[in-house]
C-alpha cells in the first residue's frame, strides 16, 4: 500500500485539482438532471404492453392442429441417378400431406440475469395420419412423441437461443410439421398493439440450429393489425392479425452432404392473448414456402436441384380438460 507521500500534490495544483473536479461534478449533475426531465425514466421506456408471461416452475399446456403439405420437384439428377427408378421415387414424393394434432407442455425452467426465460416445450399425445396421393394412413409418432426444444426468449417472444431441433429432425419422424407449431407458439409480438386501425411493421431475425453443422437463418418483416377478439373473450383478450413475408438462407457444411438451401414464404394469422396474464388464447397461421434446394460436389458445383412448395397451416389454442 502506498504511502501518504506519494500522494503529496503542491498546493497549487492540488486546489486547482479540485475546482476543475467540482465543477465537472456539477455539471455532471446538471445534465443528468436536464436528462432526468426531458426523458422518460428507464422503467417507463423499457415498458412493453404486449408480452408473453410464461409462467416459472409451473407446466403450461397448448393444444395444436397443423396440416403440411409438401410438393417436390426434381430439377437436377447427377449421373449416378441413371440406374435407379427416379420416376418411381418422384411420384412418391409428387406431393405428402401430414395431419397432426397434440398438445405442447412448456415450462420456464430457468430464469436469466437479463431477464429472459429457458423455456422447454415438449410434444405429447400425438395422432395423425400422412397421405402420399393414396389417401390418409394412420401413422406412428414415436420417434418424435415427448420430444422436446429449450428455446432462450424474451418476454416479448424474441429467440435469443434454441437446442433440440435435432432430436425432432430425420426422417420418418414428422419434424417439419412441428417446427413451425413450436415456433408460433412464441410467436415475437410488436411492441403494443395497433391502434386506430393502422398497422405495425415488425422486422426481425431468427435462426433454427437444427445441429452444428446447419442453421436456418431467417429473416421476417410482418405488419400487425388489431382485430375484434372472439366472442366470449371480454376486455381481458386482445386480438391482431398479420401478414407477412420471410426469407431463409440455409447452408449444411457437413462434408458428407454439402447442401444450400433459398427459400422465402408468405406468412398470415390471427393471435388471440389474455392480454392480463399473458397466455396464448388462440393463435391461427399459415405459411407458404418455396424452396429451391442445391446438393453440392466437393468444388461447389452443382450435383442437383431440387424445387419444393410447403404450406403449413395450424392453430395453437388453450387445452381443455
Amino acid at each position: 500500500m502506498e504511502s501518504k507521500d506519494t500522494l503529496r500534490l503542491p498546493t497549487g495544483l492540488l486546489s486547482s485539482a479540485a475546482v476543475w473536479t467540482t465543477s465537472r461534478l456539477l455539471l455532471g449533475t446538471l445534465a443528468l438532471l436536464a436528462v432526468a426531465i426531458i426523458a422518460p425514466s428507464p422503467s417507463h421506456a423499457a415498458r412493453r404492453n404486449l408480452k408473453y408471461r410464461l409462467p416459472a416452475d409451473a407446466i403450461e399446456s397448448l393444444q395444436f392442429e397443423v396440416q403440411h403439405t409438401v410438393s417436390t420437384r426434381f430439377d437436377t439428377l447427377p449421373p449416378e441417378a441413371e440406374p435407379y427408378d427416379v420416376d418411381a421415387l418422384q411420384a412418391s414424393l409428387a406431393e405428402v400431406k401430414t395431419v397432426l394434432s397434440g398438445r405442447i407442455e412448456r415450462v420456464v425452467g430457468r430464469v436469466f440475469r437479463d431477464s429472459s426465460l429457458g423455456l422447454v416445450s415438449r410434444v405429447i399425445d400425438l395422432e395423425g395420419t400422412i397421405d402420399r396421393g393414396e389417401g390418409p394412413v394412420e401413422a406412428s409418432w414415436d420417434g418424435l412423441e415427448g420430444k422436446s426444444v429449450s428455446m432462450r426468449v424474451l418476454a416479448s417472444g424474441e429467440l435469443l437461443a434454441s437446442t433440440g431441433w435435432s432430436h425432432i429432425a430425420g426422417a420418418a419422424r414428422g419434424g417439419d410439421a412441428v417446427y413451425a407449431v413450436l415456433l408460433q407458439s412464441v410467436l415475437r409480438l410488436p411492441f403494443d398493439l395497433p391502434a386506430n386501425g393502422g398497422a405495425m411493421p415488425l422486422a426481425f431475425r431468427s435462426r433454427v440450429p437444427l445441429d452444428p453443422l446447419l442453421n436456418l437463418d431467417r429473416n421476417w418483416n410482418l405488419s400487425f393489425r388489431a382485430v375484434e377478439p372472439p366472442a366470449g373473450c371480454g376486455r381481458r383478450c386482445v386480438a391482431m392479425d398479420y401478414t407477412g413475408s420471410v426469407t431463409e438462407v440455409a447452408v449444411d457444411a457437413h462434408p458428407a452432404r454439402p447442401m444450400k438451401r433459398e427459400s422465402a414464404a408468405v406468412v398470415s394469422g390471427v393471435i388471440v392473448l389474455d392480454n392480463k396474464v399473458g397466455f396464448v388464447k388462440d393463435h391461427s397461421f399459415e405459411i407458404r414456402w418455396t424452396h429451391a434446394v442445391e446438393s453440392l460436389r466437393e468444388n461447389g458445383t452443382t450435383r442437383a436441384a431440387v424445387a419444393q412448395e410447403q404450406v403449413t397451416t395450424g392453430r395453437i389454442f388453450e387445452a381443455t380438460e
